[in-house]
């Protein structure tokens, strides 16, 4: 999960000292983790080593350096080539742009098949450690975009308790409908919407071909 039960439990306005539905919150949490990665394509936001095959014949190669688009982003590292340990030097022998654009000074190790598997490391770190203090480096709108889901995947009953105002998310094939009862003391649905779609368009990820 992205969010804290304590979040959760915040974000409903339901007392920190109310534990009855903790377990029941929880499970919406973590499906909620997992509609994410999946509306996002990404196997986790938290920072991991991801092993990605790359089509060589899609890389723009020149006399000067190898240009490759990986998945997942902010890659903070290269970890391997086709499964042998890489010991180049970040800044000297490759470089990171954009986030996933990887930019390699010299040649990389083509197979057979023209195909080369890079393992990395990317995403957030959820334990940075500065000056002897634990920081999340998550981004606080990832959490809330969790916390919006699992409020759609809440019973009606709670929907209804908590009066929960959230419309629908939809993006070509791909929709979401949030059901909930409009309230006064809400934001209204189309905010809302507004809201859920302007955060998680700049999380979505996809395949970039050369």
């Amino acid at each position: 999960m992205y969010s804290s039960l304590s979040q959760f439990k915040e974000y409903l306005w339901i007392p920190a000292s109310d534990t009855s539905r903790d377990t029941q919150l929880t499970m919406y949490l973590q499906s909620a983790c997992e509609m994410l990665n999946k509306i996002c394509w990404v196997d986790s936001f938290d920072k991991n080593s991801y092993e990605e095959e790359i089509d060589a014949r899609k890389l723009y190669i020149n006399s000067f350096w190898y240009v490759v688009f990986l998945k997942n982003k902010p890659v903070s590292s290269i970890d391997k080539i086709n499964g042998e340990n890489y010991s180049g030097v970040k800044w000297s022998d490759y470089m990171v742009s954009q986030q996933r654009r990887v930019i390699f000074k010299s040649a990389l190790d083509i197979n057979d098949f023209w195909f080369v598997s890079l393992t990395y490391t990317a995403w957030y770190d959820r334990a940075r450690v500065v000056w002897q203090t634990t920081v999340d480096d998550l981004p606080d709108d990832l959490k809330i975009l969790e916390m919006m889901l699992a409020c759609w995947i809440l019973p009606d009953s709670m929907k209804e308790e908590f009066h929960i105002g959230i419309s629908s998310y939809k993006l070509w094939d791909e929709q979401i409908v949030f059901g909930a009862k409009s309230s006064a003391n809400t934001q209204s649905a189309e905010d809302m919407y507004f809201s859920f779609s302007y955060m998680i368009d700049k999380y979505k990820n996809f395949n970039l071909a050369i």
